[in-house]
């Protein structure tokens, strides 16, 4: 498994349910460091690695890539 890092404080997420994801913000996140977060939530900023992980995801992007297609 990959380390998670918290964006607001650096620290090490130890339990990953507890991430709160949110879109990228115009500040740096703060910089990774080996001590645990205390942050309540966590935040990371992207998206949730589950959203990424849906499995209908790649296929709604197909369906509208040959529905632009057809249109044009």
């Amino acid at each position: 498994m990959n380390e998670i890092h918290c964006h607001n404080c650096g620290g090490f997420i130890t339990d990953p349910s507890t991430v709160w994801y949110q879109a990228p913000a115009t500040v740096a996140p703060a910089k990774p460091h080996n001590g645990l977060c205390a942050c309540i939530p966590s935040i990371v900023y992207g998206p949730s690695p589950a959203y990424l992980a849906w499995p209908g995801l790649a296929t709604f992007s197909s369906i509208e890539r040959s529905k632009a297609a057809a249109r044009n």
